[in-house]
């Protein structure tokens, strides 16, 4: 996919400018993938939960919201644990 780098920085810039929107869901499943190829660390936890939550939100599906949740307790970065909390009060 265009404008998409391999490294966390191009990554989390790319997953900050993806507008909440349904058009938008392969671009997230494609920065997703490619976040799974770097090596597991607190930001690229933090970035992969953020980007399965943004899915959830999108398609409100359970294995997204799982992943993301899953991730938001390995990063244990608190904002994004809370917003998997508050997403799975709603779902």
């Amino acid at each position: 996919m265009r404008g998409l780098g391999e490294n966390l920085v191009d990554l989390a810039r790319a997953l900050r400018e993806t507008p909440l929107e349904a058009s938008q869901v392969r671009r997230l499943r494609e920065i997703a993938r490619l976040l799974h190829r770097l090596p597991p660390g607190r930001e690229r936890d933090g970035l992969l939960a953020v980007a399965y939550l943004r899915l959830f939100q999108l398609e409100g599906k359970e294995e997204d919201y799982l992943r993301g949740y899953s991730y938001a307790r390995t990063a244990r970065l608190e904002p994004v644990r809370l917003l998997s909390e508050r997403l799975g009060e709603k779902a």
